[in-house]
């Protein structure tokens, strides 16, 4: 059987992700011999997702105050050693009262696609992986559904918020390694005809930065892959976001069912909206909160502490 071709982009597209425009990727080229493109037959360039990851966190490194001839060509591990330093000098004077979101929100409203991209990436830079999550991502969704419901946006600047903030939450959950042994094993997805992805990807990337093993398995997946994949990946866990748009009865029926027939070692996590109103009860099934509830269901899975009360 034929191997898949290895996935790869085109120099406009490696400009559009990572926010580096397309001479800049030349002039790098030639100057520190990174990228290192290869080239089609008709001579046009194109990336590795590899290396089109890594100049997402060069992007990133770059709002954090780094010059070019400092991170570019680095690997991706000196990178977000880097990163993390610049993250752990700024967290002492950057916190949510500030409205770090503020010129995000800002973006959608202009419905100015390039400039939410890269305060998004600034605000990467700033708080590190987990906080941007937390202190970004969180109250700006917030503040896009308050300000929906208020009539001052329109569905065309909800969507473009979606879109921005889940490629954000993607390319960065691609840019950690799988985590090594020891580390809780999560598998992350949506009960089905559960659509909305941006809970997931959200509790994807903190599980992520946290040290756990991500395996996602997406939105509107049947109840029996969900099971069928946590027992061929050997998961600990089980993360199902339950948006407010989603049928409690449903979810519960589905989750009584997934509970019977998963293994007694894995447990099964619900977050979002509406997990609170799901009745299914079992001493495996967690309902999460907030990220503090994360935090500590976290803590427990990698004591090994199953069904605890």
């Amino acid at each position: 059987m034929a191997q898949p071709e290895p996935e790869t982009y085109s120099i406009r597209v490696a400009s559009r992700l990572s926010g580096i425009s397309a001479d800049t990727l030349r002039m790098w080229e030639r100057r520190y011999g990174f990228p290192d493109p290869a080239r089609l037959p008709n001579g046009n360039r194109v990336y590795s997702a590899e290396s089109v990851q890594r100049l997402i966190v060069i992007a990133r490194a770059l709002d954090a105050g780094y010059r070019p001839r400092e991170v570019v060509g680095k690997d991706m591990e000196t990178l977000e050693r880097m990163l993390s330093r610049s993250a752990q000098q700024a967290a002492p004077v950057v916190g949510v009262t500030n409205e770090v979101w503020r010129p995000a929100m800002d973006a959608i409203i202009d419905s100015d696609v390039n400039t939410l991209h890269s305060r998004l990436r600034q605000l990467v830079a700033t708080l590190g992986a987990k906080r941007f999550v937390t202190d970004a991502v969180s109250p700006l969704l917030v503040e896009v559904g308050r300000a929906w419901a208020a009539g001052s946006i329109d569905v065309r600047h909800e969507h473009l918020a979606s879109e921005a903030l889940t490629t954000q939450l993607r390319l960065l959950l691609a840019s950690f390694e799988q985590a090594s042994e020891g580390h809780p094993r999560v598998l992350v997805g949506t009960l089905p005809q559960e659509q909305h992805r941006l809970g997931m990807e959200m509790a994807a990337l903190y599980l992520a930065a946290e040290g756990a093993s991500i395996r996602m398995v997406g939105a509107d997946t049947p109840a029996d892959q969900l099971v069928e994949a946590a027992k061929r990946l050997g998961a600990d866990v089980i993360a199902l976001s339950v948006s407010a748009s989603s049928d409690p009865m449903a979810s519960g029926g589905y989750l009584h069912w997934m509970m019977a027939e998963l293994p007694e070692s894995i447990q099964v996590w619900i977050g979002g909206a509406n997990a609170v109103r799901i009745r299914e009860q079992n001493t495996r099934l967690r309902v999460v909160r907030d990220w503090e509830d994360l935090d500590v269901e976290l803590a427990r899975a990698r004591a090994g502490v199953v069904g605890a009360a």
